[in-house]
């Protein structure tokens, strides 16, 4: 029962991250979806017209030399896109548990979740692709694994008692 719950958390906060990154909250509009697609296929060389960055740390530097409370997107958009990715790690962990290899499905999970998002974004045009969001979706999924850990450890430390 217990492991049904979690994989019902687990696609409802899959479905909140679709409507977070691709429709920046809006509704998830399955006809836009396929306007876009068909507007890609129709003119796929436009995906290379596309602004994105493709050079790593280059907008996570750019952000931290900005934080400030006068630009408070520039922390809100490091900060933001870390936090997303966070249940991530926990949640992995608690539907695939093995043993030791659950730092490298957890890192895996996360980029390859992060990768496909940043793909449809080019490819359907509703966004940019953004190297530093790889990077930072991934720390927040390993971050996420790392208080699953320290969690299990406090509470295994505590039923030992």
């Amino acid at each position: 029962m217990k492991k049904i719950v979690t994989a019902i958390g687990f696609v409802i906060y899959l479905y909140a991250l679709i409507k977070l990154i691709l429709f920046k909250w809006g509704s998830v509009d399955i006809h836009f979806l396929l306007y876009q697609l068909k507007h890609t296929l129709q003119y796929p060389n436009h995906i290379f017209d596309r602004p994105g960055n493709f050079t790593p740390f280059k907008e996570i530097s750019r952000g931290i030399d900005t934080l400030s409370i006068s630009n408070p997107f520039s922390s809100t958009n490091l900060i933001g896109n870390v936090l997303a990715f966070i249940p991530l790690g926990i949640f992995i962990p608690k539907l695939f548990r093995s043993g030791e290899a659950l730092f490298i499905k957890v890192f895996l999970f996360s980029l390859a979740l992060s990768l496909c998002f940043e793909v449809t974004q080019l490819i359907l045009f509703m966004g940019t692709f953004d190297v530093d969001d790889l990077i930072l979706n991934t720390l927040g999924g390993i971050l996420g694994y790392i208080a699953f850990r320290i969690h299990n450890s406090s509470v295994k430390h505590l039923a030992m008692k």
